[in-house]
C-alpha cells in the first residue's frame, strides 16, 4: 500500500510519536520530517551526532532515526546513549538506521545493534511502515 493510499486510510497513524532524526543531509532530514509529520508524528532534526546527544537532555524520542555516517563523528555515542536513556526510563526506543551503505556492510557493524536498517535513497513508504510496526512493537 501506497504512503497516499495509507494517508487516506489512516491519517493519523503516527499521531503524537515523538521522533528524532538526526541525519547530517539536509533534504533527507526535511523529506522524512515532512512525510512523517503528514502523519501526525511529532518530529524533531539535527544535522550531527552532537546536536542529537544535547537534544537528548531536552526530549525522549520514542523512536530514533540516524544516518551511519558523520564526517569527524562516530554514531556510537548517541546510539549508548539513547540505549542507556531508554533503560533508566524503563523503556524501549527503538533505532532506525538510514545509510548509504548496503546491508551486508551494514551487518558487519554488529556494535551498533538497531533494530532496523533502510538503505538510501529510501523508499518513503518503506520508512512509515518500518516506524509503524517499531512503534506497535513496544
Amino acid at each position: 500500500m501506497s504512503i497516499s493510499d495509507q494517508l487516506h486510510l489512516n491519517p493519523e497513524i503516527l499521531r503524537d510519536v515523538q521522533i528524532l532524526i538526526v541525519d547530517s543531509d539536509l533534504d533527507s532530514r526535511e523529506l522524512y520530517a515532512f512525510v512523517l509529520e503528514s502523519y501526525g508524528a511529532r518530529v524533531t532534526t539535527t544535522a550531527s551526532v552532537q546536536a542529537g546527544l544535547d537534544l537528548l537532555n531536552q526530549l525522549m524520542p520514542r523512536i530514533l532515526i540516524c544516518e551511519t555516517r558523520f564526517p569527524g563523528e562516530p554514531i556510537h555515542p548517541l546510539l549508548q546513549q539513547i540505549r542507556y536513556l531508554a533503560l533508566k526510563c524503563g523503556k524501549t526506543i527503538p533505532i532506525l538506521v538510514t545509510s548509504t551503505c548496503s546491508l551486508a556492510e551494514f551487518m558487519q557493524q554488529r556494535q551498533l545493534q538497531t533494530e532496523a536498517y533502510l538503505c538510501k535513497p529510501v523508499n518513503l513508504d518503506n520508512l512509515v511502515d518500518k516506524i509503524c510496526n517499531l512503534t506497535q512493537e513496544i
